[in-house]
């Protein structure tokens, strides 16, 4: 555990070289700009979900919970679509929602420093094997995770490689932090 506390400032550090690298993948990097399709009339749309005054919230339709009565009636929506589903955001409050990231990126690297300790790396590990292992999980960390649900929600071909371009940058971000700033001999 000494040694764990002593990689805080490798956690802190790779927590915000992650949280940067994330935030200029989504503003300035070109990858992401056609990970969300277009509706043909968005506006259309738009009036017509605001003139439903629905809270925000995720929602699936039809409403898939049927008891046996309606079990053919269920089949035949299946059959005929459409199907999908609509998620309502508040308006987003990008400060909360940055700190929140960074919060969530520094619970990921304390976990992988963890994951270091416990596979027994030292003081003055080399760098080269705590890159090899940390940037391993990292990649994992950031890249996997997100797989059952573009599948099961059938997202976007190209926004999911997009996220895993990014989940394999952060990994290796990771990685390089790691090896880098891991607490040295004494």
């Amino acid at each position: 555990m000494e040694l764990l506390a002593s990689c805080w400032l490798a956690i802190v550090a790779t927590a915000a070289a992650v949280w940067f690298y994330g935030a200029l993948a989504w503003m300035a990097l070109p990858h992401h700009k056609k990970d969300f399709k277009q509706l043909p009339d968005d506006k259309k749309v738009m009036d017509f979900v605001r003139s439903l005054n629905i809270e925000p919230g995720v929602y699936g339709y039809p409403n898939m919970h049927c008891d046996g009565e309606n079990r053919e009636k269920m089949k035949q929506i299946w059959e005929t679509g459409p199907m999908g589903m609509l998620t309502l955001w508040k308006k987003p409050n990008m400060g909360v929602n940055m700190a929140l990231t960074f919060l969530v990126n520094l619970a990921a690297s304390f976990l992988i420093a963890y994951v270091g300790v416990a596979a027994g790396f030292v003081r003055g590990e080399a760098f080269a094997k705590v890159f090899q292992v940390l940037a391993t999980v990292g990649i994992l960390t950031y890249s996997v995770a997100s797989l059952p649900n573009a599948i099961w929600f059938q997202a976007n071909k190209r926004a999911v490689v997009s996220c895993l371009i990014d989940g394999v940058m952060m990994g290796l971000i990771t990685g390089a932090m790691m090896g880098w700033l891991w607490p040295k001999s004494v």
